[in-house]
């Protein structure tokens, strides 16, 4: 009978990874995430210095991944958390211990923010991950652990922030918006779910998902202007109906999608 029962767990494996090689969805390797905190405040100050600065560094091949994280967004949602958990890297000790501090922090960002979007609800987006991705974030997590990711850098909480205040004037130009669904996405998550490595882990852009495919791109002919005027350093357009909004992304680029 153990055979027999060893024997079945052997196909069902079989069958999962077969499924996750003809979704597209790699098995992930593991990736440590100390790297998203060192030096943090020198980061932040390059980016300041290089404000004007377009990073000459060909970032295709990076933001693929990230286009790729989208695209497995969009079909998670038909695959059972036994099949996704496969490829799962769990977090170390440390790295939970960067998100519960961030998770302490939760209402001082979330009292921040309100007071500077005019009470916006938006914020509330800000701190819960992706929706359709919770049974990667538990997989990497555990089960027991809050759906919320706040950095806890407080350094960091200004480009969100300043996401929502794009958000309000993009949206009283009639633009139709549907939710925030990423902010911070540390490591090892952000690579579970096959994002960057250079966006998301800093903390400094959101992802935000708009009611239809026109109206991203509406929205992204208004933040090329943005850019222009330097109120915000990069843009994504990932084929849909979602986009990029890089605030304070080292790479000040557009991908997916070109400004006239």
């Amino acid at each position: 009978m153990r055979k027999r029962n060893e024997g079945d767990q052997m196909k069902i494996k079989n069958h999962a990874i077969a499924m996750i090689v003809a979704l597209g969805l790699p098995l992930i390797g593991c990736q440590g995430g100390s790297e998203d905190f060192q030096n943090y405040s020198s980061t932040s100050s390059e980016q300041n210095d290089s404000q004007n600065i377009t990073d000459p560094t060909d970032t295709t091949a990076e933001d693929s991944h990230d286009i790729a994280d989208h695209i497995h967004n969009d079909i998670s949602e038909a695959i059972s958390e036994d099949i996704q958990a496969l490829g799962c890297v769990k977090a170390s000790t440390s790295q939970k211990k960067q998100v519960n501090l961030g998770l302490s922090k939760k209402e001082e960002f979330l009292q921040k923010c309100s007071k500077e979007t005019n009470g916006s609800s938006w914020c509330d987006e800000l701190v819960r991950p992706n929706p359709r991705s919770s049974n990667t974030f538990k997989c990497t997590y555990g089960s027991s652990q809050a759906h919320n990711l706040i950095h806890p850098v407080e350094g960091t909480w200004k480009y969100p922030i300043e996401g929502v205040r794009i958000l309000q004037d993009l949206s009283a130009k009639g633009i139709k918006i549907s939710q925030i669904y990423n902010w911070w996405r540390p490591e090892p998550y952000n690579k579970n779910v096959g994002g960057a490595a250079g966006r998301h882990p800093y903390g400094t852009s959101i992802d935000v998902r708009f009611s239809s495919n026109s109206e991203a791109d509406r929205a992204f002919r208004e933040l090329c202007k943005m850019r222009k005027a330097k109120r915000l350093r990069a843009i994504g357009h990932y084929g849909s109906a979602s986009l990029h909004i890089g605030v304070g992304d080292r790479t000040a680029n557009t991908w997916g999608k070109s400004c006239n």
